[in-house]
């Protein structure tokens, strides 16, 4: 019996210790929260503002409820439900993270721009992988947009230890606030070489039609003077002297022509660094189906 009380009360002070543990950080991050959203807001007018803020220590999660965005004219011109995030560690990167934000609907002056937009609930998804190993990271993204469209993109690479490393270095230098001119120079040096060093392995996006995006496409194309049709012959003539790969255009001219869907992906050989990348690149300037062939291109619209 002793040993079952002894058990049980340890039990107790551990959960006792967690979850003074948690409403510590959940302080500390509203502070943080707090202190970026003032960053955000001197640095580009918006103002973002919730009504609850929540965070678990057990699987590095936070989460912003009710939250408004207004712009510098002082109009709100977003709702969102909440901004989730999970595998939030901002001392390292973590080897997996995602971001959520659910049920974001647009009002004012962006209604007013985008009437498409009028009553449409937005839902974004981000997803990020990383190996501190072997440097691979990969991210994906996954916008809906109500009866508009979806949207879907990914990136894959590798190497990235050392960009990681001196991202980290670079943010912890802006929260210090400690940094000098000279030594953020040379961190965005040393940035601009690992990144240099990096190794990309794929890309993809997609755009599909939920419904209504031929009905803004003709909008915008409305008021600058054209017909839909007027359009397409335009874009016809342009595709025809572009540079761009033969299979490229043909998804372009496919999509203008049903604007269903459009798909582009691309896959470097195994092993090339960006600066490998950007050397072929220059080489094969002037070479669209080479270049098409060396990327792995693959495009397809209807």
């Amino acid at each position: 019996m002793k040993k079952l009380l002894t058990v049980a009360a340890l039990g107790a002070m551990a959960f006792g210790g967690y979850s003074y543990a948690n409403y510590y950080v959940s302080k500390e991050a509203r502070k943080d929260v707090d202190d970026y959203l003032l960053q955000l807001q001197a640095q580009t007018g918006l103002d973002v503002r919730y009504k609850e803020i929540s965070s678990n220590l057990f699987n590095q999660s936070l989460a912003l409820n009710s939250v408004a965005v207004k712009g510098p004219d002082g109009v709100q011109f977003a709702d969102i439900g909440s901004i989730e995030l999970d595998g939030f560690n901002p001392v390292q990167p973590s080897d997996y993270a995602r971001m959520a934000i659910n049920d974001m609907t647009f009002m004012g002056p962006v209604v007013v721009e985008m009437q498409e937009l009028d009553g449409e609930r937005i839902n974004v998804v981000s997803e990020f992988n990383y190996s501190a190993d072997n440097g691979d990271a990969d991210t994906k993204t996954v916008i809906n947009a109500g009866k508009l469209a979806d949207v879907e993109f990914s990136f894959a690479m590798t190497n990235s230890q050392a960009l990681m490393a001196l991202r980290q270095q670079f943010e912890e230098l802006e929260q210090s606030g400690q940094g000098n001119l000279q030594q953020q120079l040379a961190l965005q040096s040393q940035l601009m070489a690992a990144m240099t060093e990096l190794v990309p392995k794929s890309f993809s996006f997609k755009l599909d039609n939920n419904g209504k995006l031929k009905d803004l496409i003709q909008r915008v194309i409305a008021e600058q003077g054209l017909t839909y049709e007027q359009f397409q012959q335009q874009a016809q003539q342009h595709l025809s002297m572009s540079p761009a790969p033969q299979t490229l255009r043909d998804a372009a001219l496919g999509f203008i022509e049903g604007t269903e869907q459009f798909k582009v992906s691309v896959s470097l050989p195994e092993g090339t660094t960006v600066a490998q990348v950007n050397e072929q690149m220059m080489t094969l300037m002037g070479h669209p189906e080479e270049l098409a062939k060396y990327f792995n291109l693959k495009a397809s619209g209807k």
